[in-house]
């Protein structure tokens, strides 16, 4: 289980959790009474019902913003730290919380864990095969080196890591199920704004490197 960097961040996390939900179920509210009356309203009353939705949407966000600027007037940090366990090795590392915002000092937070991911990784890496992924390519997965990770690792700003351990049934020729375990170390070298390393729209300024030690071809 996380915990956060500032014990004061708790509080604020679950007000934004709180705030999403009532959005959510207002969201979900209106487009069931969409659906109920398709065809029945007339296109001003259909704009009218829009407008509804757009201002629920924007009352959300208002409340968010609200949490996040007190967040930040009293400097209370949106990290929280996570623990990564596999194999009997454990490490514990920072990240974003998804529900706060970025503060002053929360990037260095993140950058000075990186020699702590280095050990589990390089740990685990003699024992897995090493992957990454190109959204370019038709494989998407590409065999990688170590040497080729670490100059990745050495170049971007902090890591994130998480740990797959899952049992799959595969369907053998004969028809009968077999069980087969999937193991896997994923690891993303980050760069830029914490906020923003996983839009599409943030590269090249902000982004990721997803590398992959597993014991099977990664899925295509």
């Amino acid at each position: 289980m996380a915990r956060f960097h500032d014990t004061r961040a708790a509080a604020l996390a679950g007000q934004i959790d709180q705030i999403n939900a009532i959005g959510w179920e207002s969201a979900c509210d209106f487009a069931l009474q969409q659906h109920a009356v398709k065809g029945v309203l007339s296109s001003v009353e259909t704009i009218l019902h829009f407008d509804m939705f757009l201002a629920r949407s924007k009352d959300t966000a208002h409340k968010r913003q609200a949490i996040w600027a007190k967040q930040v007037s009293q400097g209370i940090s949106g990290i929280e730290w996570y623990t990564v366990e596999y194999g009997g090795v454990t490490m514990e590392l920072p990240r974003l919380c998804e529900e706060l915002t970025l503060v002053s000092g929360d990037k260095e937070i993140l950058m000075n864990s990186k020699s702590v991911a280095l050990d589990f990784l390089a740990h685990w890496n003699l024992a897995f095969k090493l992957w990454r992924y190109n959204c370019e390519t038709e494989s998407r997965w590409l065999e990688s080196r170590w040497s080729q990770f670490y100059a990745e690792y050495m170049s971007r700003e902090w890591v994130e890591v998480w740990a797959e351990d899952e049992v799959y049934q595969i369907l053998l020729p004969d028809g009968t199920f077999q069980d087969k375990p999937m193991f896997a170390i994923n690891a993303c070298c980050c760069w830029g704004n914490p906020e923003a390393i996983h839009r599409t729209t943030a590269h090249s300024d902000s982004g990721s490197s997803w590398f992959q030690w597993n014991n099977f071809t990664p899925w295509r």
